[in-house]
């Protein structure tokens, strides 16, 4: 009898789960996200959708270089560019604010 529970014991340690649990916090952590697979941009997003729900600043920091907005000149000919081709990207997706009118600057 004893050598058959030493058997199921020892199949029952080899087969055990690792009982790891994973919180909210870690389930939404840059790391976390990109580990499995996901893009930063991914990342970007659920972090950013977590602060607006939360009502907090998002903590995210990207690793794409930032535009020389203080410069005038840099900053008017980039935003010429945007309001020419519509395609280009003036990061601030889910961040405008929903306007019911049309304007200039809505597509």
């Amino acid at each position: 009898m004893k050598k058959y529970l030493f058997i199921l014991f020892a199949i029952a340690m080899v087969n055990l789960p690792a009982f790891s649990v994973v919180n909210t916090d870690e389930a939404i952590s840059d790391t976390y996200i990109r580990n499995h697979g996901y893009s930063g941009e991914m990342s970007r997003l659920i972090d950013l959708q977590n602060s607006q729900i939360n009502g907090i600043s998002p903590k995210f920091k990207g690793t794409d270089p930032t535009w020389d907005t203080s410069n005038k000149y840099v900053n008017f000919i980039r935003k010429t560019f945007i309001y020419m081709d519509p395609g280009l990207d003036d990061e601030k997706f889910m961040q405008h604010d929903i306007k019911y009118t049309t304007r200039y600057d809505s597509l």
